[in-house]
């Protein structure tokens, strides 16, 4: 190997690197885009998405390939390389920054997931690029190596494939993609309350704790009954608290209740998304989208600080957290009651009876 082709290795390495550093402190920077710092007449952000994606693709293929190949070429590498930081990282991030820049149409709930989603691009490609410096390092020693950098290729291809991914869903199809996610979170919440209502874990039915064995030395009398509810409530809510458990079971009704709402967003208001301009005194669309998205988004995580009460055994703070979750889901209904043109339709009937319903 020629010593000015590895030289200039090393330095397309260091730059790609350090250009990966500089666009993944960006995507972190939450700050308005500055004027001069917009970008005119914008393309489809999801289509650039797409285009890099599958560039890029070829690109990290072409370098696992000659980091396998014998012998070790640095000047193929190279050419690879800045290619890679000419043309699929900078478009790249201009999805991300016409994203933020024109979240009017965009939506910034779309903006960041496609931040997410070239955060994690970068970041395996970073992994990549380390394992291409290293087989450099090591063919320049004379040793062999590279199968490491299959690996980091297969990686790097799941995270385009997953940004690439936002121009087939579009923005709808993002939105009822994540909307089922927090759904299936709050329907497995749900049943796990149900399985701890309802009694022992079935793998530890019938056992006894050793730790909690009354023959024990120091564990005897009202205190074992203490430690018996301490470690017990963790697989199953004990017998002797029908008030609780009167509770769970109100909890359970109205949190598939929740689940329901959001099968009937997603139907009615996420996949029939459609894009109308904001008007004096009204959303546009994409800020409505957003608005829903927040709520749906935060639910999942209330409903698991509600188990978590009933699992702790604190009555007044389930009453609180349930209280909590259905002021919440209410509070999402009504904000898509009327359609993304401000008027009344099938959902907006629908929402008026599930509003009855969940009390």
């Amino acid at each position: 190997m020629a010593p000015t082709d590895v030289k200039a290795l090393d330095e397309i390495l260091a730059s790609t690197s350090a250009l990966l550093s500089q666009f993944l402190a960006s995507l972190s920077d939450s700050s308005p885009i500055p004027s001069d710092k917009r970008i005119a007449d914008p393309p489809n952000p999801l289509q650039v998405f797409a285009d890099a994606s599958k560039l890029l693709k070829a690109h990290v293929t072409k370098l696992s390939l000659l980091v396998l190949n014998k012998p070790f070429t640095p000047s193929a590498v190279t050419r690879v390389l800045r290619d890679l930081s000419t043309t699929c990282l900078p478009a790249l991030i201009s999805g991300v920054q016409i994203c933020q820049q024109e979240k009017a149409v965009w939506s910034a709930f779309l903006g960041r997931e496609a931040a997410v989603r070239t955060r994690r691009v970068f970041k395996e490609l970073e992994t990549l690029l380390g394992e291409v410096k290293s087989v450099a390092q090591g063919a320049a020693a004379g040793s062999s190596g590279g199968r490491d950098s299959l690996s980091a290729t297969g990686v790097v291809w799941e995270s385009c494939d997953a940004l690439a991914e936002l121009n087939a869903l579009g923005l709808a199809g993002l939105a009822v993609q994540k909307a089922e996610q927090w759904r299936e979170t709050i329907r497995d919440a749900i049943e796990e309350l149900q399985e701890w209502a309802e009694g022992e874990d079935l793998e530890t039915e019938g056992k006894t704790d050793e730790l909690l064995d009354s023959d024990d030395e120091g564990v005897e009398g009202d205190d074992n009954d203490s430690l018996n509810d301490l470690f017990n409530a963790a697989n199953s809510m004990p017998a002797d608290r029908p008030e609780l458990k009167e509770l769970v079971e109100q909890a359970v009704e109205k949190l598939k209740k929740v689940e329901i709402l959001y099968k009937a967003l997603a139907k009615r208001r996420l996949k029939a998304y459609k894009a109308v301009k904001s008007q004096e005194g009204k959303r546009s669309s994409a800020e409505l989208l957003d608005e829903i998205a927040d709520s749906l988004s935060t639910l999942p995580d209330m409903v698991d600080d509600l188990a978590s009460t009933f699992y702790d055994l604190e009555e007044e703070q389930a009453k609180k957290a349930l209280s909590e979750c259905v002021t919440k889901a209410r509070e999402t209904a009504e904000l898509a009651r009327l359609d993304y043109e401000g008027k009344e339709d099938e959902f907006s009937t629908w929402s008026k009876k599930w509003m009855e319903a969940i009390g």
